[in-house]
């Protein structure tokens, strides 16, 4: 078998081991027969840089109650929660680029975390600026909702479209009952 060959059947065998189409052992067996035993070394690499993202993913999903934490439970100045959150939101998104180049399931957390970020930075903001009320409360709450709703149809993402929609009627549900 020629060696250009060889390389489209490991990249394909690769490709199949990190989305998960085949079992770690199977795809870990072929590649050892299509490489010689080459590739043995590559592999424990591959899994030493892989570890790291589980870890990325917890510290992504811990950015919201620390958010919530300089918000709501402590005394710093405007200026500087703004700042905190801003730095939160610079790296989370900078956690949801790397997990979205990586392709794995993780980006999806990522992409929650972020949503949920924004909402609560656009809310805080808006409370801030102007006075909160029930109607600038909806307004900023279906603007997001609609956000999550474009992001779902553009990106393919079913649970954006379906969280969007389920808080947009919710909401609506509760002006339309309070009223």
């Amino acid at each position: 078998m020629d060696e250009q060959r060889k390389q489209i059947i490991l990249k394909e065998i690769n490709f199949w081991k990190e989305s998960r189409m085949l079992p770690e052992q199977y795809c870990n067996y072929l590649l050892t027969i299509y490489s010689e035993g080459s590739n043995l070394q590559t592999e424990k690499v591959q899994t030493k840089v892989r570890s790291n993202i589980p870890i990325l993913a917890i510290l992504c999903v811990l950015f919201l109650p620390i958010s919530v934490y300089v918000l709501y439970f402590t005394e710093l100045s405007l200026n500087l929660q703004i700042f905190i959150l801003g730095l939160i939101l610079v790296i989370t998104t900078l956690f949801m680029i790397r997990l979205t180049k990586k392709q794995i399931i993780w980006r999806h957390l990522s992409y929650c975390v972020f949503a949920f970020l924004c909402l609560e930075i656009s809310i805080e903001l808006f409370s801030r600026i102007f006075k909160l009320t029930t109607v600038g409360f909806g307004v900023i709450l279906l603007l997001n909702c609609l956000i999550w709703i474009l992001i779902g149809l553009v990106k393919k993402l079913n649970y954006f479209v379906i969280s969007g929609i389920a808080c947009s009627i919710i909401f609506i549900a509760y002006v339309f009952f309070t009223f």
